[in-house]
């Protein structure tokens, strides 16, 4: 039987699954044109972010996976959390990087190229 959580993680990955091939099936691998870097501006750090945590970091990742990479499910409120994993984690897949949903010192090299 599955518990609620496990439920709850599924139907995010599976949203997040279909808001990105619906709303953007070639913007990952497009990459960005340059105009929607300026929406995400930021001048801190890029620490490894994973699911917990939270902080300007976060709120800079995920306003440039709406905004730059055009996922559309992902809320910027500055709290890593499932939907912004699983969006992670496709975007991974779109650069042919491991599936982590982890955004490591790689990753960030792919959001930041």
């Amino acid at each position: 039987m599955k518990t609620g959580r496990t439920i709850r993680t599924a139907a995010a990955t599976v949203l997040a699954t279909a808001v990105l091939t619906v709303g953007s099936a070639g913007a990952a691998a497009a990459g960005p044109t340059g105009a929607e870097w300026r929406l995400c501006m930021y001048l801190g750090s890029h620490p490894t972010l994973q699911t917990g945590s939270s902080g300007e970091a976060v709120r800079h990742l995920q306003c440039i996976l709406n905004e730059v990479y055009r996922y559309q499910n992902v809320p910027q409120s500055g709290v890593f959390e499932e939907v912004t994993r699983a969006s992670v984690a496709h975007l991974q897949l779109q650069f042919s990087k491991p599936s982590t949903g982890v955004v490591d010192a790689v990753t960030w090299g792919v959001l930041h190229p």
